[in-house]
Protein backbone atom coordinates (compact mmCIF):
# COMPACT_ATOMS: atom_id res chain seq x y z
CA UNK A 1 0.00 0.00 0.00
CA UNK A 2 2.59 2.51 1.17
CA UNK A 3 4.72 1.71 -2.34
CA UNK A 4 1.37 2.36 -4.24
CA UNK A 5 0.40 5.43 -2.75
CA UNK A 6 4.18 6.55 -2.91
CA UNK A 7 4.26 6.04 -6.44
CA UNK A 8 0.92 7.61 -7.13
CA UNK A 9 2.96 10.80 -4.76
CA UNK A 10 5.64 10.69 -7.73
CA UNK A 11 2.85 10.30 -10.82
CA UNK A 12 1.24 13.38 -9.65
CA UNK A 13 4.08 15.54 -9.47
CA UNK A 14 5.39 14.82 -12.47
CA UNK A 15 2.29 15.85 -14.32
CA UNK A 16 2.36 18.88 -12.26
CA UNK A 17 5.78 19.59 -13.40
CA UNK A 18 4.47 18.81 -17.68
CA UNK A 19 1.91 20.91 -17.42
CA UNK A 20 3.52 24.99 -17.27
CA UNK A 21 -0.71 26.05 -16.04
CA UNK A 22 -0.15 23.99 -12.76
CA UNK A 23 3.51 24.87 -12.50
CA UNK A 24 2.78 28.64 -12.54
CA UNK A 25 -0.08 28.72 -9.73
CA UNK A 26 1.72 26.60 -7.83
CA UNK A 27 4.20 28.73 -8.17
CA UNK A 28 2.00 31.71 -7.41
CA UNK A 29 0.59 30.21 -4.29
CA UNK A 30 3.88 29.77 -2.55
CA UNK A 31 4.38 34.10 -3.21
CA UNK A 32 2.96 36.02 -0.09
CA UNK A 33 1.54 39.44 -0.80
CA UNK A 34 3.80 42.18 0.56
CA UNK A 35 3.13 46.00 0.54
CA UNK A 36 0.91 47.15 -2.53
CA UNK A 37 2.76 49.78 -3.33
CA UNK A 38 2.89 50.93 -6.81
CA UNK A 39 1.72 53.31 -9.72
CA UNK A 40 -1.95 53.83 -10.40
CA UNK A 41 -4.17 54.01 -13.69
CA UNK A 42 -3.67 57.67 -13.38
CA UNK A 43 0.07 57.28 -13.29
CA UNK A 44 0.42 58.22 -9.34
CA UNK A 45 2.67 57.22 -7.20
CA UNK A 46 1.28 54.97 -4.54
CA UNK A 47 3.20 54.72 -1.12
CA UNK A 48 3.19 51.73 0.87
CA UNK A 49 0.95 51.58 3.78
CA UNK A 50 4.26 50.49 5.96
CA UNK A 51 6.57 52.36 5.60
CA UNK A 52 5.45 55.34 7.36
CA UNK A 53 4.65 57.48 4.55
CA UNK A 54 0.60 57.64 5.21
CA UNK A 55 -1.95 58.22 7.28
CA UNK A 56 -1.32 56.35 10.64
CA UNK A 57 -4.80 54.55 10.84
CA UNK A 58 -3.81 52.88 8.00
CA UNK A 59 -2.07 49.85 8.40
CA UNK A 60 -4.13 47.47 6.18
CA UNK A 61 -4.22 46.51 2.83
CA UNK A 62 -6.81 44.05 0.67
CA UNK A 63 -5.43 43.00 -2.28
CA UNK A 64 -7.39 41.87 -5.33
CA UNK A 65 -7.65 41.18 -8.90
CA UNK A 66 -9.79 43.11 -11.23
CA UNK A 67 -10.72 40.51 -13.96
CA UNK A 68 -12.52 41.11 -17.46
CA UNK A 69 -14.95 39.01 -17.90
CA UNK A 70 -16.70 40.22 -14.45
CA UNK A 71 -15.28 43.65 -14.51
CA UNK A 72 -18.08 45.46 -13.60
CA UNK A 73 -19.39 43.34 -10.99
CA UNK A 74 -15.73 43.31 -9.50
CA UNK A 75 -16.39 46.85 -8.77
CA UNK A 76 -19.58 47.13 -7.86
CA UNK A 77 -18.75 44.37 -4.76
CA UNK A 78 -15.38 45.96 -3.81
CA UNK A 79 -16.74 48.98 -4.39
CA UNK A 80 -19.69 48.44 -1.73
CA UNK A 81 -17.10 46.30 0.13
CA UNK A 82 -15.51 50.03 0.41
CA UNK A 83 -18.70 51.61 1.43
CA UNK A 84 -19.00 48.83 4.28
CA UNK A 85 -16.01 49.30 6.13
CA UNK A 86 -15.90 52.92 7.54
CA UNK A 87 -19.08 51.72 8.72
CA UNK A 88 -17.82 49.06 10.65
CA UNK A 89 -15.20 51.57 12.22
CA UNK A 90 -12.46 49.85 9.66
CA UNK A 91 -9.84 51.60 8.04
CA UNK A 92 -8.22 49.22 4.86
CA UNK A 93 -6.38 50.54 1.51
CA UNK A 94 -8.29 48.46 -1.08
CA UNK A 95 -5.81 48.15 -4.19
CA UNK A 96 -6.74 46.21 -6.98
CA UNK A 97 -4.67 45.21 -9.40
CA UNK A 98 -5.82 44.78 -13.52
CA UNK A 99 -5.89 41.20 -15.23
CA UNK A 100 -4.81 43.12 -18.39
CA UNK A 101 -4.51 46.37 -20.62
CA UNK A 102 -8.27 46.13 -21.24
CA UNK A 103 -9.03 46.43 -17.76
CA UNK A 104 -6.72 49.39 -17.08
CA UNK A 105 -8.20 51.40 -20.41
CA UNK A 106 -11.90 50.94 -19.07
CA UNK A 107 -10.51 52.72 -15.17
CA UNK A 108 -8.62 55.08 -16.80
CA UNK A 109 -11.42 55.83 -19.24
CA UNK A 110 -13.51 56.20 -15.99
CA UNK A 111 -11.81 56.81 -13.06
CA UNK A 112 -14.89 57.28 -10.77
CA UNK A 113 -16.13 53.93 -11.43
CA UNK A 114 -13.40 52.49 -8.76
CA UNK A 115 -13.92 54.24 -5.51
CA UNK A 116 -10.36 52.43 -4.23
CA UNK A 117 -6.77 52.25 -5.50
CA UNK A 118 -6.32 50.42 -8.78
CA UNK A 119 -2.58 49.86 -10.08
CA UNK A 120 -1.32 49.60 -13.12
CA UNK A 121 2.05 48.94 -11.99
CA UNK A 122 3.11 47.52 -8.64
CA UNK A 123 6.22 45.30 -7.18
CA UNK A 124 6.25 41.65 -9.88
CA UNK A 125 5.48 39.65 -6.47
CA UNK A 126 2.59 41.13 -5.22
CA UNK A 127 1.25 41.39 -8.66
CA UNK A 128 1.48 37.09 -8.86
CA UNK A 129 0.77 36.49 -5.23
CA UNK A 130 -2.32 38.35 -6.09
CA UNK A 131 -3.09 36.35 -9.20
CA UNK A 132 -2.18 33.40 -7.60
CA UNK A 133 -4.86 33.86 -4.78
CA UNK A 134 -7.38 34.99 -7.53
CA UNK A 135 -6.95 31.52 -9.24
CA UNK A 136 -8.32 30.15 -5.85
CA UNK A 137 -10.83 32.82 -5.61
CA UNK A 138 -9.27 34.94 -2.65
CA UNK A 139 -7.72 37.80 -2.09
CA UNK A 140 -4.91 38.90 0.34
CA UNK A 141 -5.18 40.86 3.54
CA UNK A 142 -1.96 42.18 4.92
CA UNK A 143 -1.59 43.82 7.85
CA UNK A 144 0.10 42.58 10.96
CA UNK A 145 0.60 39.64 9.04
CA UNK A 146 -0.69 38.31 5.59
CA UNK A 147 -3.58 36.15 4.92
CA UNK A 148 -6.00 35.11 2.08
CA UNK A 149 -9.63 35.29 1.86
CA UNK A 150 -12.07 33.68 -0.16
CA UNK A 151 -14.26 35.78 -1.75
CA UNK A 152 -15.27 34.41 -5.50
CA UNK A 153 -17.81 32.27 -4.03
CA UNK A 154 -21.53 33.19 -5.25
CA UNK A 155 -22.81 32.71 -1.55
CA UNK A 156 -20.34 35.64 -0.42
CA UNK A 157 -21.64 39.11 -0.07
CA UNK A 158 -19.36 42.60 0.39
CA UNK A 159 -20.96 42.56 4.13
CA UNK A 160 -19.45 38.82 4.67
CA UNK A 161 -16.07 40.01 2.98
CA UNK A 162 -16.01 43.39 5.19
CA UNK A 163 -17.01 41.49 8.65
CA UNK A 164 -13.95 39.48 7.95
CA UNK A 165 -11.72 41.66 7.01
CA UNK A 166 -13.12 42.93 10.49
CA UNK A 167 -12.27 40.39 12.30
CA UNK A 168 -8.87 39.74 11.22
CA UNK A 169 -8.05 43.50 12.48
Amino acid sequence: MAVAGWYLFGAMERLKSKNPKLRAIESYNRLVFSDGAGIDVMGNKVDSVFTGETDETERYVAAFLLRNESLKDDLKFWNEVGSRLPELGIVVRLTAYCENDRCIEAVRKNPDMARFTVLEYGGAVDMQAVIGADAAGEFWLRGNGSKRIKWRDEILTPHDISMSIGLTQ
